[in-house]
């Protein structure tokens, strides 16, 4: 004869194995510390093969979503059009991070200015979770930045950042612990 009680105390008993097997699994957070590590290398103006490489790796990953080319009227330059590609692939390292990427056009400070957002989740730089990725442009200018914003401060991370002195200038990224960005004036090779 089937016992109903204690059938039911095997399958009550049976489903919260299971419940708490599943949540065992969770997802762990990507590192995506190597895509950034341009930001530690000034921005990409060390002048080395670690810097280098750094700034390919990022320029790769960001160019992979952004299209830019040069318009021309009877071989005179006009200016440089931006826009999200169409049917962008990003790095495969990278693509399981991504929720969206978004361009809008035009802020206050330009009615040309370019802004990309790439948002993730579940990514970490150097341990810390990212929130999103900013890109800003004012084709045909030299007002150009790639902001990373975290979750949480910069607080700690300074040691890891390089810079560069160029005549009375300091290259390098700018670490702000208030708003949670590593920004970089502009990442050396962009746009290629």
């Amino acid at each position: 004869m089937l016992n109903i009680k204690n059938l039911s105390f095997v399958l009550l008993s049976a489903g919260f194995l299971s419940i708490s097997l599943g949540s065992t699994h969770a997802s762990a957070a990507t590192d995506v510390t190597q895509l950034f590590s341009v930001y530690e290398e000034a921005c990409g103006y060390v002048d080395s093969a670690k810097s280098n490489n750094a700034a390919k790796t990022y320029n790769t990953f960001k160019n992979s979503f952004i299209a830019h080319k040069e318009s021309t009227t009877k071989g005179i330059y006009n200016d440089t059009i931006f826009s999200l590609k169409k049917h962008y692939v990003i790095p495969a390292p990278y693509k399981n991070t991504i929720v969206s990427i978004t361009m809008k056009k035009g802020d206050t400070y330009s009615s040309d200015s370019v802004t990309y957002t790439v948002k993730f989740k579940d990514a970490t730089y150097r341990k810390k979770p990212i929130s999103h990725l900013e890109i800003y442009v004012v084709p045909n200018s030299d007002v150009f930045y790639d902001a990373l914003y975290l979750k949480t401060s910069t607080q700690g991370l300074k040691p890891h950042f390089k810079y560069v002195q160029f005549d009375d200038e300091k290259l390098g990224a700018h670490l702000d612990s208030a708003k949670k960005l590593i920004l970089c004036d502009g990442i050396v090779g962009s746009y290629k």
